[in-house]
């Protein structure tokens, strides 16, 4: 090997790899969007986190002042980070299946990684626009309890969509949102018994759920447009 080579490939071993982990909440919800962050973190994140970084893990496990605490200074110490919202109304048309693919494309095309590591076992698609990113993503079942890029993932996205159900709940107090994020507690369900859905409310999902279902798993079929809309790249 020339020295040439042996000093090209010494660089490639030093470069670190930019691994974008992605995460989506609000599946289960009976009302609301879907909310997906992408983020790239700095190897040195732990450190920068100090007495937060037992933090870092899976959303559901962090109680919420710490969530929001350690969603802030991920996004501060983050090297890319992304957010996009699949709206009530494309989950209610395409169900939200396709609805979680089309905000972890536009995603993935947001934002330029060495690999893509999605929670779950569905492989999201690459966005037209960035075809060979499809190669980069790699699927982890726990990945959000695993990889912290995708326990960051998952905090920003909730912090986040909580704050958006927070809001939608001042057009409608009923409904408690700011409390229960717009999953089905009794009081959401009692809420809905006496007061009907809104536009707000996934049609299926509170069929489902006022008929004895815990939750409903998808909605109507159809396929997903192109894009929607952009992710948010986060500075």
């Amino acid at each position: 090997m020339s020295s040439e080579d042996a000093t090209q490939q010494n660089m490639q071993a030093a470069t670190p790899i930019r691994r974008c982990g992605l995460d989506e909440v609000g599946r289960g919800a009976l009302a609301g969007p879907l909310v997906a962050a992408a983020v790239i973190l700095p190897d040195d994140i732990l450190a920068r986190l100090g007495k937060l970084a037992p933090f870092l893990r899976d959303s559901k496990t962090v109680p919420p002042l710490r969530r929001a605490e350690i969603a802030r200074e991920l996004c501060a110490h983050a090297l890319a980070l992304a957010i996009a919202v699949c709206p009530t109304e494309a989950i209610n048309t395409h169900g939200i299946g396709p609805a979680n693919r089309i905000a972890f494309r536009q995603l993935i095309g947001a934002i330029d990684a060495d690999e893509y590591v999605v929670d779950g076992r569905v492989t999201p698609p690459a966005p037209d626009t960035y075809p060979e990113r499809a190669a980069r993503i790699r699927c982890l079942v726990k990945a959000d309890a695993l990889v912290p890029a995708v326990s960051a993932a998952s905090l920003v996205a909730k912090v986040y969509r909580d704050h958006l159900l927070a809001e939608l709940g001042q057009t409608y107090p009923q409904y408690a949102w700011a409390e229960n994020a717009g999953y089905g507690t009794p009081a959401h369900l009692a809420a809905l018994r006496t007061h009907g859905p809104t536009p707000e409310h996934r049609t299926l999902f509170v069929t489902t759920a006022l008929n004895g279902g815990q939750r409903a798993k998808r909605g109507k079929r159809g396929e997903p447009p192109a894009d929607d809309q952009d992710a948010t790249p986060v500075s």
